[in-house]
C-alpha cells in the first residue's frame, strides 16, 4: 500500500451478542457524531537485574487491551440498553437493574453461546474501506453520559476490549486461560477481515 492521506469518512457502529440476547443478530447501534477513537493499550513489564541498576535488562510483553471511545448522534435506544444491560452482568430483566455481584461476562462459554455477556463491536467505514471488529467488549467507566434537554442528545460511550479466550478458534469451548498450552497466543484483540454477519 502506497503512502497517502487517510480519510476514514463516516462510521456506522454495529454490535452483536450471544444467542440469548436482544442483539443475537448483527444490529446497528448508531452513527458516530465525530471521530471514533481506537486506543491500543500495550502492557509491558521490566525485568530488573541488580547488576543493571535501575535500567531494565529485558522487557516482557504482558498482553494488551483496547479502549474505543465514541459519541453517537443517531442511535437505537433499545440496542444501547441491551449493551448497557450486558455490560452490567447481563442477569437483569430491565436495563438499570444490577446483576448479582461477581457475575462474569465470559461466563465460561465461547461466543455466541448463551450466557456469554461480552459484545462484538464493529466499526463500518465504507469510505475509508477499513472496517474494525473487536471481539470481546463491554462498556466501562464511565460507560456513557446521557444528556437530557431540548437539544439533540449526543451520547458518549467508552468501550474496553480484552483478548478473551472464548473468541479464538484454536481454543476449546469455554474460557480456560491455559488454552491447550498456548495461553493467550493468537487470541484476537481486533481484526479487519472475517467480520461477524
Amino acid at each position: 500500500m502506497a503512502r497517502n492521506y487517510f480519510v476514514n469518512g463516516e462510521t456506522l457502529v454495529l454490535v452483536k451478542g450471544a444467542s440469548d440476547t436482544g442483539i443475537a443478530n448483527l444490529s446497528q447501534l448508531g452513527l458516530a457524531a465525530d471521530p471514533v477513537r481506537i486506543t491500543p493499550i500495550f502492557r509491558h513489564q521490566d525485568v530488573n537485574v541488580d547488576a543493571w541498576g535501575q535500567a531494565p535488562a529485558e522487557i516482557q510483553w504482558m498482553l494488551a487491551e483496547v479502549q474505543v471511545t465514541m459519541t453517537l448522534i443517531h442511535f437505537d435506544r433499545d440496542v444501547l440498553n441491551t449493551c448497557l444491560a450486558l455490560s452490567m452482568g447481563g442477569g437483569q430483566v430491565t436495563v438499570g437493574q444490577v446483576a448479582r455481584a461477581g457475575a462474569r461476562l465470559g461466563n465460561n462459554v465461547q461466543f455466541p453461546a448463551a450466557g456469554w455477556k461480552f459484545i462484538v463491536l464493529q466499526l463500518s467505514s465504507p469510505v475509508g474501506g477499513i472496517n474494525w471488529q473487536f471481539n470481546a467488549c463491554y462498556l466501562t467507566n464511565p460507560p456513557m453520559e446521557f444528556p437530557l434537554g431540548v437539544e439533540k442528545s449526543m451520547v458518549p460511550l467508552n468501550w474496553r476490549v480484552i483478548p478473551y479466550p472464548g473468541t479464538s478458534t484454536h481454543l476449546p469451548a469455554g474460557s480456560d486461560p491455559y488454552g491447550n498450552s498456548f495461553g493467550a497466543t493468537n487470541n484476537q484483540l481486533w481484526q479487519h477481515t472475517g467480520l461477524q454477519t
